[in-house]
């Protein structure tokens, strides 16, 4: 029989820690962006506090404002 993975609704206070915690790495050198970060500016985007975080992190991390907007999924 197979486990059910349990099922959690992501609030925007997660969202918000979760940007604060990723936002230092984002910045570090020779930094590319994995699967799991490309995740969570796309899950970041239901917040405006955490999606400001998280593309403010990715502009200083050398990404323009444009490529921030297309890879969270935003229409330019």
């Amino acid at each position: 029989m197979k486990k059910s993975k349990l099922k959690t609704n992501v609030t925007p206070e997660y969202l918000r820690s979760l940007a604060l915690r990723q936002a230092p790495y984002i910045g570090q050198y020779g930094w590319r962006p994995s699967n799991k970060d490309l995740a969570e500016l796309r899950q970041s985007t239901r917040d405006a506090i955490a999606y400001r975080t998280l593309s403010r992190s990715w502009k200083k991390a050398g990404f323009r404002a444009s490529t921030v907007r297309k890879l969270a999924g935003r229409a330019p």
